[in-house]
């Protein structure tokens, strides 16, 4: 495989995703009209870092923090606020978490902001009913290769056991390919980020993962979350993995907006 324009090129593959990504826009503006909400809190210092936080109903409720993705260079949390109705109606507190976006900053620095932002949400999730120790991390394409950083950091440092699960939908896991590929044009992604990709990262057993990913989707992505599952297997932790075939990258993410399949019974599996 050596065209990896063609493999990351999502417009060129999925021409229909702008679909897909109007309706998280109109979803998300309606559920923040419409539902108890925090939205812009800061956890660090920049204008990026801020989380929105739908709070559940009532206290020691179970958290779901996501990530989204946007190649490290784009999209924004507010086009995934929609994700917050099913969840909070099923008893979750839900966090959406922003950072700062490349060029302006590295890759090396989102890794950073976002393992605060983590920090910053099990310290002060209690104030809106969220249970600390009872997080389920959730990233769609980039944003999956930071959760996937952050439970690996976690770990490391010996403060896991507040991770329930992870759950990486349509992720990238490995930089080296988008080294090569027409996103470095933005990205400059150096060496050493390739060496911390997650897949390469020394890590210990993690908390349940569930992996999924699109049949619809590039060889690259669909190799990618393969691979990342092996890794997972090898270190002895238990992990799920799933190639939908009627999925695309855009498609995926979208499952996040119902209760009524799969991915929001397993998210509801893994805090009980």
């Amino acid at each position: 495989m050596d065209n990896y324009d063609h493999e990351f090129n999502l417009r060129r593959k999925h021409p229909f995703g702008r679909v897909h990504l109007i309706a998280n826009q109109l979803q998300s503006a309606w559920a923040r009209a419409t539902m108890t909400c925090h939205l812009d809190i800061a956890y660090g210092p920049t204008t990026g870092q801020t989380v929105d936080i739908f709070p559940a109903a009532q206290p020691n409720a179970p958290v779901l923090l996501f990530i989204h993705g946007g190649y490290f260079r784009a999209l924004d949390k507010n086009q995934y606020s929609y994700i917050a109705r099913p969840y909070v109606s099923a008893g979750f507190t839900v966090g959406v978490i922003n950072y700062d976006l490349a060029p302006s900053v590295s890759i090396t620095e989102i890794i950073e902001q976002n393992l605060a932002g983590f920090e910053w949400l099990k310290e002060n999730i209690h104030h809106w009913n969220g249970d600390s120790r009872r997080i389920v991390l959730c990233g769609h394409s980039v944003g999956a290769y930071l959760v996937a950083k952050i439970t690996q950091n976690a770990v490391k440092n010996g403060k896991g056991e507040c991770i329930c699960a992870q759950v990486l939908l349509s992720g990238i896991f490995d930089l080296t390919k988008v080294q090569k590929s027409y996103l470095n044009d933005v990205l400059s992604v150096t060496e050493s980020e390739i060496e911390a990709s997650p897949i390469f990262v020394d890590c210990f057993q993690q908390p349940e993962t569930l992996i999924l990913v699109g049949g619809s989707e590039t060889a690259e992505f669909i190799r990618q979350s393969e691979r990342y599952h092996q890794k997972m297997l090898a270190c002895k932790t238990r992990s799920e993995y799933h190639c939908a075939e009627s999925l695309n990258h855009y498609t995926v993410s979208r499952l996040l907006a119902s209760r009524r399949n799969f991915l929001h019974h397993k998210i509801g599996d893994f805090t009980r």
